[in-house]
């Protein structure tokens, strides 16, 4: 609650800022859709923090789809970077474009990070995940660890000291 007595609406888990209703979840439950690969992959990344197995298969392009997914109940993504996006228009009309990311994690207590560049299409104004590409092996080593009095990385609001920095010294 805020000072005046008022709800506030919980933020997106994907950073950028916004009310989740008014972000990743109006993509998410159908109530339009991403106008862009950077969407699509914010999009994407909340559903794997909610766990949304429905949305992340039908955003994948049936060409590299799965059939099915499975997700490590021990995992936590605590944040989401967007580090470049790219586009690419060929002869074909078929928009292309690729998003580079860093995802933080915490999985039985370890700190990581996922580190991909991943590969979008446009399919008459859809856009869908196709592949991605592993930059580097995600692991707790690679992780800048924040100072004590920053904000904690997880999108909690507290400082670092007062949040994840217990776990992540494990």
């Amino acid at each position: 609650m805020s000072k005046k007595g008022k709800v506030l609406a919980p933020m997106c888990v994907c950073g950028r800022g916004r009310k989740v209703d008014d972000c990743c979840m109006a993509i998410i439950e159908g109530r339009r859709k991403a106008l862009s690969a950077a969407e699509l992959m914010r999009s994407r990344y909340t559903a794997f923090k909610t766990v949304n197995r429905h949305y992340i298969l039908q955003s994948w392009h049936s060409s590299t789809r799965p059939r099915d997914i499975e997700f490590d109940e021990n995992t936590d993504w605590l944040g989401l970077k967007l580090i470049s996006v790219s586009k690419v228009t060929n002869e074909c009309t078929e928009k292309t474009a690729f998003v580079e990311f860093i995802a933080d994690y915490r999985c039985n207590g370890v700190m990581g990070q996922m580190h991909e560049r991943s590969r979008f299409l446009s399919d008459e104004g859809i856009w869908f995940y196709v592949d991605g590409e592993q930059i580097e092996p995600g692991s707790g080593a690679s992780i800048k660890r924040p100072g004590r009095n920053d904000p904690c990385f997880c999108g909690s609001g507290k400082k670092f000291k007062k949040c994840c920095a217990g776990v992540s010294a494990q």
